[in-house]
């Protein structure tokens, strides 16, 4: 004779069990569409996704290859850049407590830094 164990499994306070946990986001989707002041419809209108596909996203889903070059396009980052918090490259942290001053002294610096040469090779 043999015997059988049965698990059962009762779904109903699945929820309540998960309830205090956060999913890991691993990207700034939101970050960054607020940095362009971009709403999910805005973002649905420009990469031509389904609008339940962006709101998971905003939720912390991992978009698709294809859509992350697109949401990378539009928010104008590389894809790596979903990964990072949009303030956190050093150019932002450089400027984030100059005086207007200041910023506009060292964007002069860099546009001279960065001029084109005239065709003779020289500067111009």
């Amino acid at each position: 004779m043999s015997s059988r164990i049965v698990y059962s499994c009762n779904m109903s306070n699945i929820e309540q069990i998960h309830a205090d946990k956060t999913p890991v986001r691993i990207h700034y989707i939101p970050e960054w569409a607020e940095r362009r002041n971009l709403s999910q419809a805005d973002v649905v209108r420009e990469i031509g996704a389904d609008k339940s596909l962006v709101s998971r996203w905003f939720a912390g889903t991992l978009p698709k290859d294809e859509y992350l070059e697109k949401l990378a396009g539009l928010f104008g980052t590389d894809v790596h850049g979903l990964f990072r918090h949009p303030d956190d490259d050093w150019l932002t942290r450089f400027f984030r407590d100059k005086t207007e001053e200041q910023k506009e002294r060292a964007i002069e610096m860099l546009r001279l830094f960065f001029r084109e040469h005239d065709k003779t090779g020289t500067d111009g």
